[in-house]
Parts: C-alpha cells; structure tokens; sequence
C-alpha cells in the first residue's frame, strides 16, 4: 500500500490546483488524470471518487493549519503576536479555497461542509486562550474573554460564508481583514478625530 502513496499525494496536489481554481462541480476525474498522464483507472484504484478526492484534499489543510498553528505557538509567547500570525495562516491557507471551492462544497457535500465548519469553529475558539492570557499580560484591554471570543467568533462565522462573500463582492481576506480590523480597533473613531469631523 505504501508505494502508492506518492501517488495518493501527486492526486491530491493536482486535484487542489484544479479546484481552487475551477471549483468542485467543473473538475472531472479525467482532467485530473490527464494532468497526471495516468488512466482514470489508476486514480479509482486510490479513490472512490471526485467526492472522496475532495474530502481527502479538506483532510490535508487541516492537517497543514493545525501543523501552522502549532508552530506559531511554539516559536514565540506573546499573545498578540501568536493571534496575529494565527490570523495570516488563515488568511494565506484558507483565502484560495474560497474563491470557488468552498462556495459550492455546501451544496455539493453538506457533510464535509459541516465537518469544516466545526474544525473552524475549533480552531477560532482557542482564542479564547490568547485573549485571557493578553489581557492578564496587560497586553490587551481588560475585557471578559468569552464575549470578546464569540464576538470575534461570530464575525468570522458570517464573513466565511460563502453566500456572504458572494453577496457582498468581498474575497475570503478582504473579509477577514476587515474583521481583525473592527475587532482589534474597535468602529468609534478616537475623541480628537470626532470632534474634527464635527467642526
């Protein structure tokens, strides 16, 4: 079995360059083989499927976020710089995804959707970790954890929306942008900017 495995991996990194770009529904098996000049018969024997191929290619960014997030904690211990790398992972790893893939992976494979949303959900709430031990460093403002957590939990839930992003012509990384922005500054402009604005 092991000596398919590069193989299995040669797949996958086809298959991802041709679904980040064209999304799930357009990317056929024999594209994916033709890439490869290989049968379609030779995939099958390491898939079942186009819809197996994608869960495994979801598999394999997890793996590669949870690997970014690990080595980020470990290479340094301010909190405000572990959130803020922790943030650029995300927006480097996730932002192709969502141009196309992981607009149509809801309607396609609800399940594997969902398996995503409750990684993602996983991985923003540990946070909540970061902003408890910023705000006991004096590095952040003194703010009840939970709701600073789910309030940021809660934004990046509606900006990673597929149908949001659609709707509002933003991409994945405009959106999260956008998010760290509001949430780490706040919207009411400083007293000295106000009061310019006023006169």
């Amino acid at each position: 079995m092991r000596i398919n495995d590069p193989l299995k991996d040669k797949v996958l990194n086809a298959a991802e360059k041709r679904m980040i770009a064209f999304g799930y529904r357009k990317v056929t098996m024999d594209e994916i083989a033709g890439d490869l000049h290989v049968s379609k018969n030779t995939i099958y024997k390491l898939f079942d499927g186009k819809d197996e191929i994608a869960r495994a290619l979801v598999q394999r960014l997890r793996q590669q976020l949870d690997k970014g997030f690990s080595n980020i904690e470990k290479a340094d211990h301010d909190p405000l710089r572990i959130f803020s790398d922790s943030v650029l992972l995300l927006r480097k790893q996730l932002g192709p995804w969502f141009e196309h893939f992981f607009r149509e992976i809801p309607v396609e494979l609800p399940l594997l959707w969902e398996e995503f949303l409750h990684f993602r959900n996983e991985k923003i709430l540990s946070i909540h970790l970061l902003v408890r031990k910023g705000s006991k460093n004096r590095v952040f403002r003194q703010v009840n954890a939970s709701i600073a957590t789910e309030a940021y939990l809660g934004a990046v839930k509606a900006v990673t929306n597929p149908r949001f992003l659609e709707q509002e012509g933003l991409t994945f990384e405009q959106a999260l942008d956008a998010v760290l922005d509001i949430w780490s500054n706040g919207i009411v402009k400083p007293k000295g900017d106000h009061a310019a604005v006023q006169n």
